[in-house]
């Protein structure tokens, strides 16, 4: 394949590197495991390439490590756009090499890949080269040589182990199976102090375990979309080493909105309830449906009285909605609070407004045949939503839909603003141009 807070999150208690050292993955034969050799590769451009990763960690100011193969390698092609967005602000330095197995990282990181340098963090996601000549177990035990490698050299450094990508187009994939086994091998490296172990497989598949070539062409591989789907489920664990992305900035427009999405990463935004991926594409956050329950990319900050204005479009027919003055429930994590419809069934209720997980509707439109049509299935449709003391109104291209004044007590006067994925078979959906005018108390 050769081309050019660690805290609730990792919750971390107080195991010894010991525990690291005891974690034995017993080959399936008695042949010499070659995973645990370093050793490096013959070709000049890989020589070259090795050195020039040396050369740059010589200059320190080094943060942030990536540690992989030609997928970590990537972020330098197809994933340049997202990298410079993600990383390059935060001293990151990219230590992939196409082609290479867990013995070739064994080596470089043995040969001056962190020599001199005390990064905060090292993501590592390597094996896949593996599997053609190596049984799981000998893979497992490679990657578990890097981990006590950079434990050991690097003993202040967190180290965000990643399960190798899914390859292949569906589950039955012989090298994908493979690769899952070396993953629930690997996920017992998660010690709980300094090594944190996530799968973020699902984000790049189908429901039922397709892996779509929109995300990765060659089904190895991620396109640009494949990072940008990277970067954002990893941002989380990414932020509670390094501290989180800048909130988005921008001056007030005419109109005094201004930007709660900066056009390039959920920065501003966290995930909450089931497994519904979101990452940024063209300007645009997109949201595609996953397993478990409904699931929400709310904003860090809370709102009280404010106008939102933003445009959302379906990539494909699903279900969705805008949550408003929302709040999390402390036991089970579960997004409760009002929520502005988008509906693209033909009952056609965009612009109504649900009580999420509590009353349910509080105000339909069936009654409202004008609302009804305001909303555009195939084409960006602009929601406008106020929340002024207990009332709430809506507008769909323009058209009024809801009005609502909430008497009752459970009436929530301030919370966080999330984009709803509901659960379901299928669905897609993408929001832009996503911005806020908050409004005074008294008006």
């Amino acid at each position: 394949m050769r081309r050019q807070r660690f805290g609730s999150r990792f919750a971390f208690g107080r195991l010894h590197l010991a525990l690291v050292g005891l974690l034995c993955f017993a080959p399936a034969s008695i042949r010499a495991n070659d995973a645990v050799v370093p050793v490096p590769r013959p070709d000049q451009w890989w020589q070259q390439r090795h050195q020039s990763m040396n050369e740059r960690v010589k200059q320190g100011n080094v943060d942030l490590i990536f540690i992989g193969d030609s997928i970590t390698h990537g972020w330098e092609g197809e994933g340049k756009q997202v990298w410079d967005a993600y990383y390059a602000h935060r001293h990151a330095v990219n230590l992939g090499i196409g082609g290479d197995r867990t013995q070739h990282v064994l080596w470089r990181l043995e040969n001056g890949n962190i020599d001199g340098i005390s990064p905060k963090l090292a993501v590592v996601m390597i094996g896949t080269n593996n599997a053609a000549s190596n049984e799981p177990e000998e893979t497992a035990e490679g990657i578990k040589a890097i981990v006590e490698k950079l434990r050991t050299r690097l003993p202040q450094t967190r180290i965000l182990l990643l399960a190798i990508f899914p390859r292949g187009e569906n589950p039955q994939d012989p090298l994908r199976q493979k690769n899952e086994r070396v993953n629930e091998l690997i996920s017992k490296l998660d010690d709980g102090v300094h090594v944190k172990f996530v799968n973020i497989n699902s984000a790049f598949l189908t429901i039922d375990g397709t892996l779509p070539k929109e995300i990765m062409p060659d089904l190895l591989h991620p396109n640009v979309r494949g990072y940008a789907i990277w970067a954002a489920a990893i941002e989380p664990y990414v932020a509670e080493v390094l501290g989180p992305l800048p909130a988005p900035e921008g001056k007030p427009d005419e109109e005094g909105f201004v930007p709660l999405f900066d056009g390039k990463t959920i920065a501003g935004w966290r995930k909450a309830g089931g497994g519904a991926t979101y990452w940024v594409e063209d300007g645009c956050i997109v949201g595609k449906v996953g397993l478990g329950p409904n699931t929400f990319l709310c904003t860090e900050k809370t709102f009280r009285n404010f106008i939102l204005k933003l445009e959302a479009k379906f990539d494909q027919p699903g279900n969705s909605g805008i949550q408003i003055r929302s709040h999390q429930r402390p036991d089970t994590g579960r997004v409760y609070g009002y929520q502005c419809e988008i509906d693209p069934s033909d009952r056609a209720w965009s612009g109504g407004i649900y009580d999420e997980a509590r009353r349910g509707w509080l105000f339909k439109l069936d009654k409202n045949e004008e609302a009804r049509k305001a909303f555009k299935p195939e084409d960006w449709n602009e929601f406008v939503i106020e929340a002024n003391g207990r009332r709430i109104r809506t507008w769909v291209n323009g058209v009024p839909c809801a009005d609502f004044t909430d008497e009752s007590d459970q009436a929530d006067l301030e919370g966080f603003i999330a984009l709803q994925v509901h659960a379901g078979k299928q669905g897609q959906i993408r929001w832009r141009n996503i911005r806020i005018k908050e409004l005074p108390d008294n008006q």
